[in-house]
């Protein structure tokens, strides 16, 4: 069956059950919520309007990156990710990772947290690591990587797991699923209805999801204990990682859209 009207919708069905399974370990870590913490309160979603609206509140010279310009990244990069964080009414964190050419390594490409008063102060980087690698599981590559870190935020990333390679890339490679899963999804009529294979289809991506995310890993739990308990004093205000100064390199994203 071709699936090319709907070539992007796997994607989109990855990405939202990622940020749904990263919410989901946060919910049952069974980790003790800091004080003033709700963690009822959490939300991942992607980055939208209503993101764009809320960054607005950060002040102007506190976001650096170009993140009005996401939405649009996605619908080129289809194996782009993208996550907003929410307490409640408050946008407490952004990133974007692509894989850009990659078939193995998903790329942190911007990642910043609201500077000052910010309710996840401190799990911001812990969260959007849990949703990336959920995501890397799904496309089955092998390990993440943050490109320009941030300085003063290097400590926080090899409390987290990651390390240089080789080359000089601050990597960390992504735990294989606690459960090996085999799937049987079976093939969507080609008799459908337009919308009744949409629907279809998404069903049979959000069962490969899961299937390929398994179940939460050591190395997920690993990244909430340090955001709870060192986060706070080794997560930077502001920019976690992306370009300090000069020009969002815009290639990668050219190239995604060919």
């Amino acid at each position: 069956m071709s699936t090319y009207r709907y070539r992007g919708l796997r994607y989109q069905v990855y990405r939202s059950q990622a940020r749904k399974l990263a919410h989901q370990a946060l919910c049952t870590s069974q980790l003790v919520p800091r004080p003033g913490l709700d963690i009822d309160k959490v939300c991942l979603e992607p980055i939208c309007h209503k993101t764009i609206d809320a960054l607005q509140q950060w002040g102007e010279q506190t976001h650096h990156f170009p993140w009005e310009e996401v939405p649009r990244w996605v619908e080129c990069d289809l194996k782009g990710f993208d996550l907003a964080l929410w307490s409640a009414r408050a946008l407490c964190g952004l990133c974007y990772a692509s894989p850009r050419q990659s078939r193995r390594c998903i790329k942190i490409i911007l990642f910043e947290g609201r500077p000052g008063l910010n309710p996840l102060r401190g799990l911001v980087a812990s969260l959007s690591l849990l949703a990336v690698a959920e995501y890397a599981r799904m496309l089955k590559y092998s390990r993440i990587e943050i490109q320009q870190p941030d300085p003063g935020a290097v400590p926080l990333y090899r409390s987290l797991g990651f390390a240089r390679d080789p080359a000089g890339h601050l990597v960390i490679p992504v735990a294989a699923m606690s459960r090996q899963s085999t799937l049987h999804i079976s093939e969507v009529p080609m008799s459908y209805s337009k919308d009744s294979r949409k629907a279809a289809l998404i069903q049979r991506y959000t069962a490969q999801a899961i299937a390929l995310a398994g179940t939460i890993t050591d190395q997920q739990r690993h990244f909430l204990e340090v955001g709870f308990k060192d986060g706070r004093e080794q997560e930077p205000e502001g920019i976690l990682a992306g370009p300090r100064s000069g020009p969002i390199d815009y290639e990668w994203c050219a190239v995604a859209s060919r």
